[in-house]
């Protein structure tokens, strides 16, 4: 797990400077060692060009590298090439099956000098090119440069576990691990946002691949690859997720053996790993393969606040490290919410306001303290139709049919009937019933349809009209894409392609990274992926019941009471909070920044959001977080 910088230009330049200052502003992501290298373009290099410094080096390739060793620990020193220097590579990630890869590429010839993942790649390239994708077993984001070829090669994982950036200017083609790489270049523009991805923040309360709140900035998409050659540059998939659910009856059998080998490659590590371990099923079931596997006691972790306002599922986590007999560890926390969030919104780069990335900051922070890499369950949820909102389709489709003032009236007057705020959020749930994919562009707690007519203001309206729609709409894009005729089995491919890509990875990257911790998710190994989605959801929801099929198994595997939890999570007061302890600070992060969001939203219509929150009469907590996310992300620029 590293942080990656590259820069290639059209002319020989001295860019060795600019590349370490992109590098060290990553060095979070790697705090083990760096490296860069300068390439003639065509020329091969030796080896022993890898320097600590080439800022007086010309070149028109620069690539730079900052380590996290997990793996071959004394060597596999990036950037890396192969024999004869004329393949090198920058590597963020992990391939899990580099050892079957390497006793194959051997096998064929080639001859590997290091002992860990990074050098399959290189020799992967040289024998198959961009086929070379369909071999690997990880999560990575790495560019290659071919000096013969005059090409350089950025790839991505199938689900985007890893982040990689790019753009280009002045003949100048940067790309990065995190967008903060790019804040001190003086080609990079700040300033010039991109509206469009300002409307999917509002909307999804974070802003989907390919774009950036930048304007010409870009991700590379999960499952795809770039090629640059003679300044020209092209994006082409080899991998998306697919739900086929064709799979009626469910191979318990061949399930587990899928899940075991997941979790036996991730536990390739030459440094100490543990688990996170919540009390959810997910985690659990990942933790019990560890212990099926691993020759040693298990370490697992779970953080706690020992406060009733927090809901954390801790008890449930220790009956199951007390069932698997696993090193538990319990860590109590009193978690400072304004400062992990000033530090975690300079790690973003752009705006994002899923403020759980606190709490998995600080179970990231505490875990590294003993380990230095962690299993996760994430995945499980998409996968295997843990969400709640699956099992409502049927009154989105339905209910949603009504003219759309008709559910706004009805939730107003649920509003009007209620007083507490669960009821209350009944309102929302009304007003924002949408036949599908409608409703994924309409989501309860953010700016729905309701909120968008009500706050945006006219003229943010107008530059994102109707002919903005399909590009706006990544939701319904992938929704539509979906070969599947059932309407949960196109939603839930498009949470896999949007919302656990830009979500919940991007979430577990940045808090990891944040304190050099690496996180491998089993469930996230496309091989399981592939078996998980070939399962009809009518399978997966048999009796109304979200996750049945993962329950049955962890019935199997873990304590009875595991197996009936209902989702919980770990979360905070963050709406009560906004009422006493975080008021004055909410109150001048979304104010005092109105410079940043009144072109947006209109300034009356905020104040109203704010003092219906203030008043309790409505919950406006996610809607005012994502304003105050706005005013965190301008203040690191």
């Amino acid at each position: 797990m590293c942080g990656i910088a590259g820069i290639m230009s059209a002319e020989e330049k001295k860019l060795g400077r600019i590349l370490s200052g992109m590098c060290d502003a990553i060095a979070h992501r790697g705090p083990d060692d760096f490296g860069y290298i300068a390439l003639q373009g065509s020329s091969p290099a030796n080896p022993s060009s890898v320097k600590k410094d080439v800022a007086d080096d010309t070149g028109k390739v620069f690539l730079g590298h900052r380590r996290l060793s997990i793996i071959d620990l004394s060597g596999s020193r990036q950037p890396l090439c192969n024999e004869d220097g004329s393949v090198w590579v920058v590597f963020n990630g992990e391939i899990y099956n580099y050892v079957e890869l390497r006793t194959s590429l051997a096998k064929k010839g080639h001859k590997l000098r290091e002992k860990g993942d990074t050098e399959v790649l290189v020799h992967l390239w040289e024998e198959y090119g961009t086929e070379m994708l369909s071999h690997l077993v990880g999560m990575f984001a790495f560019a290659i440069y071919d000096t013969a070829k005059g090409t350089l090669f950025l790839a991505r994982d199938r689900f985007g576990q890893k982040p990689l950036y790019y753009f280009e200017r002045n003949k100048n083609f940067y790309f990065a691990s995190e967008l903060q790489a790019f804040y001190k270049l003086e080609d990079f523009n700040a300033s010039d946002i991109n509206p469009v991805a300002m409307a999917q923040f509002f909307r999804y309360g974070f802003i989907p691949n390919p774009g950036t709140a930048y304007k010409n900035v870009f991700s590379v998409p999960p499952g795809h690859f770039l090629l640059r050659k003679n300044g020209e540059s092209s994006v082409l998939q080899f991998w998306k997720p697919y739900i086929t659910g064709t799979e009626k009856r469910v191979d318990y059998e061949k399930l587990e053996s899928l899940l075991d080998e997941s979790v036996r490659l991730r536990l390739r590590s030459d440094v100490p790993f543990g688990a996170f371990l919540s009390g959810g099923i997910d985690s659990a079931l990942v933790t019990s393969s560890m212990v099926k596997l691993s020759d040693m006691p298990v370490k697992t972790f779970t953080i706690s606040t020992g406060r009733e306002s927090f809901m954390d599922e801790s008890e449930e986590a220790r009956e199951v490290a007390d069932f698997l007999k696993t090193e538990h560890r319990q860590i109590n926390v009193t978690p400072d919410f304004v400062a992990v969030s000033e530090k975690l919104a300079a790690h973003y780069g752009q705006p994002y306001a899923d403020h759980s990335s606190v709490l998995a900051y600080y179970v990231s922070k505490e875990t590294r303290s003993f380990v230095k890499v962690a299993l996760t369950g994430d995945g499980g949820d998409e996968l295997f139709a843990g969400y709640t909102g699956y099992l409502k389709s049927s009154f989105y489709n339905s209910f949603g049919r009504l003219p759309f003032p008709m559910r706004v009236m009805a939730g107003d007057l649920a509003a009007a009937l209620f007083s507490n705020n669960e009821k209350r959020d009944l309102s929302d749930s009304l007003s924002s019933a949408f036949p599908l994919p409608a409703k994924g562009e309409n989501i309860a707690i953010l700016y729905h349809k309701k909120w968008r007519n009500s706050v945006f203001n006219p003229d943010f309206s107008a530059t994102i009209n109707d002919s903005h729609n399909a590009e706006i709409e990544r939701f319904t894009s992938y929704y539509n894409a979906a070969e599947s005729k059932n309407p949960v089995e196109k939603w839930m491919e498009a949470d896999q392609r949007l919302y656990l890509c830009d979500d919940i990875l991007v979430k577990l990257d940045i808090a990891s990274m944040a304190v050099s911790l690496e996180c491998r998710s089993p469930l996230l190994d496309h091989r399981f992926a592939e078996f998980a989605n070939s399962i009809s959801v009518k399978t997966k929801l048999e009796g109304g019941i979200s996750k049945g099929i993962l329950r049955k198994l962890a019935a199997k595997r873990l304590p009875t009471k595991t197996a009936s939890y209902p989702k919980k999570g770990f979360s905070m007061p963050l709406s009560q909070w906004m009422r006493t302890d975080l008021k004055d600070w909410m109150h001048s992060t979304v104010f005092d920044n109105q410079q940043v969001w009144a072109q947006y939203l209109s300034p009356k219509s905020v104040e109203k959001l704010w003092n219906e929150h203030q008043s309790g009469k409505s919950d406006h907590q996610m809607r005012l977080w994502v304003i105050a996310s706005l005013g965190l992300w301008k203040k690191n620029l």
